[in-house]
Order: C-alpha cells, then structure tokens, then sequence
C-alpha cells in the first residue's frame, strides 16, 4: 500500500519494461520517478479527499461494453467540444503545478493535446502562464 495523504493506495506490481495500463500502476511508476513530497501532491486530494474518493468509486462503477464481430473500419470519433474541432471526446482536466512533475510541465501538455487533437484546459494553479501555453500549441 502507498500512503497518499489520509488515503492508502493498491500498488500492485509494475512487470519490468511493460508501460503501466491501470491508475494503480500509473501511481506505483510515479512513486518511483517524483520526489515523496510531489508524489504526495499528486495523489492525494483536498480537505478530507471526499472529491478524490467520489472520483475513483466512480471509475469503479465504469464498465466497458465489447463489441465483437462488428465492422469498425469506418469509425469516427471526431467532434465538437465547445466550438473546437477535436480527434476525440475527451478534455485534459485542468492539472495543477505541472512544472513539479516535469520542467515543461503545462508546455508538454499541451503539444501532446495539440498533436493528439485534443482540448486542453489550464489550471488556476498552471505553472505556466495562458500566453505561454497557448502559443506553444496554438
């Protein structure tokens, strides 16, 4: 278990070479690479947590529905998201203090969105200022 503030975290083990493909993973590769007081940051929530545990019990309740034998040459995923064109529905939430976890911090971001096709929103708490993100992926 990873102590996260008052939460205590799963971290099922990382097999060596392999890219993580669940949260617990994602937090068991950051525990590694941040420093304890960034990573503490990072995976604990406000006040007593309430918002951090409403969100995970809610990816919890998420299940994905396979489909199978199904034609999916011609899907399309695009859409419109607040009047911007996007590759994807799906929004990068705002990340507060970017900049702790990686020296490009909100700069990175925003070209991964940009090359992805995706909507990026800045947090109040960007390590970056508005200008500089929106001109480096315009």
């Amino acid at each position: 278990m990873v102590q996260a503030g008052a939460m205590e975290v799963a971290e099922p083990p990382v097999l060596p070479g392999k890219s993580p493909v669940n949260v617990y993973e994602y937090h068991a590769l950051a525990k590694e690479k941040l420093t304890p007081m960034v990573y503490g940051y990072y995976a604990s929530g406000a006040d007593d947590q309430q918002t951090l545990q409403d969100n995970e019990d809610g990816f919890k309740r998420l299940r994905f529905r396979p489909r199978v034998l199904i034609d999916v040459t011609a899907q399309d995923l695009t859409t419109v998201i607040l009047g911007s064109n996007c590759a994807f529905p799906l929004v990068l939430a705002p990340t507060a203090m970017q900049r702790m976890a990686h020296p490009e911090g909100e700069l990175a971001t925003a070209r991964a969105a940009a090359k992805a096709g995706l909507t990026m929103t800045l947090s109040s708490w960007s390590t970056t200022s508005l200008e500089d993100v929106a001109n480096e992926a315009p």
